[in-house]
């Protein structure tokens, strides 16, 4: 995916993206070619490629920028507090999921919800504040199981029908997420 500063591109980028959200929302993923999205995004398959390898990448695209922004993990400064960190964290969470709902079921009905996993363990993972003193390989896994029980939350929630709040959403995120359970 095209990571740079040129305008032109990123707004290309956001045109393809656009069109992409049009398309599925119209049709199965599966049935949405790179030639079809091309067309409706207005730009050439040459240039597709110069700035996504896939349909998936443009679903990732997609979840990090443009359609949604991704969530804020950055815990509070003040607070040193594991259980304050994760409660942030499941707030951010629990308010991504409600601001994106149309966007999750739509993955989780065209069965590609893994690029929400996919997207959340990035995002963690590439967070310098996120286990914060962590052993970085500790940190991976943590990042891997916070981004697998999250998109699990809010793959549910999808096939819920999206009727859960803000405050409900984080505090089962709370209670999963902390061992409560056991």
């Amino acid at each position: 995916m095209y990571c740079g500063s040129n305008k032109t591109a990123l707004q290309s980028q956001r045109q393809i993206a656009r069109a992409m959200m049009a398309l599925i929302r119209e049709k199965p993923y599966a049935q949405i070619t790179i030639s079809e999205l091309c067309k409706t995004a207005g730009i050439s398959r040459q240039t597709f490629y110069s700035l996504f390898t896939s349909r998936e990448n443009v679903m990732v695209f997609t979840l990090q920028t443009g359609e949604c922004d991704t969530p804020e993990i950055t815990p509070p400064e003040r607070s040193n507090d594991r259980m304050e960190s994760l409660r942030w964290l499941c707030r951010g969470y629990s308010e991504y999921i409600l601001q994106n709902r149309e966007l999750i079921k739509l993955l989780v009905d065209n069965r590609i919800d893994h690029l929400l996993y996919d997207s959340f363990f990035e995002v963690m993972n590439d967070c310098d504040c996120f286990l914060a003193g962590v052993e970085p390989c500790l940190r991976s896994y943590a990042a891997r199981f916070y981004a697998g029980g999250i998109a699990c939350v809010a793959r549910q929630y999808a096939q819920d029908g999206c009727t859960t709040t803000i405050d409900g959403l984080q505090n089962m995120l709370m209670t999963l997420l902390s061992g409560e359970l056991f």
